[in-house]
């Protein structure tokens, strides 16, 4: 549903009892028949192989982007059995596959209450990509496919110790040494997102290779740690120089140190754990052939916000600073709350360029107002500087849940076709926190309600 022009005026007009009862019925959970989301796709994988083996039509298995590759006479021959047999067929972006594909399209073995339910979990069903007659079912050159990994940040805000150590030294901080953000609890409270957003990647993005949680030596007690893909990676191990950095309640201190992570590749992806995938990706979405990092510039201009002192606005402010001082150009707009695909190398020159700058964020304990913001804004400064980073246009919806027509906008988020990305953040406490909060759980629910490997 689309809620531009008159229909979201009259949308917003609407009561938001009305669009919370429109959203309940909406986002009735299905039952996850105690199946993990790749079980489902291993079984819709195989049982759709099957049915081309039987038929003897020829296939690739492309592990990069855990898609099976098909010519289109072969595809015609095999999606009219599949049909036949029952199965249900569904068209996907074709930013699911390669540049070389003509269509994408996910079959489902497994049966579902109706469209929408296809719809909404895209991701489980066995990928096939359809090739031109005669071309090579090999990648484009074009594609993406060097490891990917992913890094989380995380903190158990409701852990005992944590509240004790936060408390301690806030009350050791003045006031105008930090930035006032810092001092909402609002920031730190968690709602599972981070358990969402896993089955999220695991069911859009099954081709990631591992999975590193930088948290304060915690872990959530759902969480699957022998799950060979997950690592934990605790701050002491982080930081260069623990003793004077620690313990640490800001996140910009915590993203200076990201390239320490022993292992991680040379491409990777930053994500907040308030950030969903909402339909398959391919790598492609997140680098260019080349490996150049593919990053998502707002609107906005941050030397025109109406609150210049934000930290998002004073952290772009001190980066355009640094990069002019380096570059002799500067920089306008900021950037989406997305995942943030990065270069390790990139992270490094930032820490060599800017060792002094780097140094002193990683000593603030809490977000102060001349931090540098590396994963989400310098480093994709610097990667274009470099040659090695460009702009695009992702899909992508921002809620918070703590502003206006919050069940209108998380309605639209259940009934529409499937963001590339959306994050449902809070940006300060507010009234109704705990009755929006169980609203948004809804959805997470009804859009990613199967387990993913990553949970006991």
């Amino acid at each position: 549903m689309n809620f531009r022009g008159w229909r979201g005026q009259l949308g917003r007009k609407l009561p938001d009892a009305f669009w919370e009862k429109i959203l309940t019925w909406s986002s009735r959970c299905e039952n996850a028949e105690n199946l993990g989301i790749g079980q489902i796709r291993t079984i819709n994988v195989e049982a759709s192989r099957s049915v081309a083996n039987s038929l003897g039509i020829d296939y690739l298995d492309d592990p990069l982007r855990g898609v099976s590759t098909v010519s289109k006479s072969g595809w015609h021959r095999l999606s009219a059995a599949l049909q036949d047999a029952g199965y249900k067929l569904t068209k996907v972006s074709l930013d699911a596959a390669s540049y070389g594909a003509l269509s994408v399209w996910t079959v489902h073995s497994q049966t579902a209450k109706d469209d929408q339910s296809y719809r909404r979990h895209s991701g489980l069903g066995a990928i096939w990509a359809v090739y031109s007659d005669g071309k090579s079912l090999v990648p484009d050159i074009q594609d993406f496919t060097e490891p990917i990994d992913v890094v989380y940040t995380w903190v158990d805000s409701a852990d005992p110790l944590w509240q004790e150590s936060y408390r301690e030294f806030k009350q050791s901080i003045p006031a105008g040494a930090s930035h006032p953000s810092s001092r909402d609890l609002a920031r730190y409270t968690s709602r599972d997102e981070l358990k969402y957003s896993l089955r999220s990647l695991e069911m859009n993005m099954p081709w990631v290779r591992n999975i590193y949680l930088v948290t304060a030596g915690q872990a959530p007690d759902w969480l699957n740690t022998e799950n060979s893909k997950v690592k934990l990676v605790s701050h002491n191990e982080l930081f260069d120089s623990p003793e004077e950095c620690l313990p640490t309640f800001n996140s910009h201190a915590i993203e200076t140190q990201l390239s320490n992570i022993r292992g991680l590749s040379e491409h990777f992806i930053y994500v907040n754990d308030d950030i969903f995938f909402g339909r398959p990706m391919s790598p492609n979405v997140f680098y260019t052939g080349s490996g150049a990092v593919k990053y998502s510039l707002a609107r906005a201009h941050y030397a025109e916000a109406t609150n210049p002192r934000l930290a998002v606005n004073l952290a772009a402010q001190f980066n355009a600073d640094l990069l002019q001082s380096k570059y002799g150009k500067t920089t306008a707009l900021k950037f989406r709350h997305v995942a943030h695909p990065q270069r390790k190398s990139i992270h490094e020159i930032i820490r060599r360029s800017f060792e002094e700058e780097v140094r002193a964020t990683a000593r603030h304990k809490f977000r102060h107002v001349e931090d540098i913001s590396v994963p989400s804004s310098l480093a994709h400064y610097v990667a274009a500087a470099e040659g090695i980073g460009v702009p695009i246009d992702i899909d992508y919806s921002y809620v918070d849940l703590g502003g206006e027509h919050l069940p209108m906008k998380l309605y639209r988020l259940v009934r529409g076709r499937g963001k590339q990305m959306f994050c449902l953040n809070e940006v300060a406490s507010v009234s109704g926190t705990e009755k929006r909060g169980l609203l948004a759980k809804r959805v997470l629910d009804t859009l990613f309600p199967y387990k993913s490997s990553f949970e006991k």
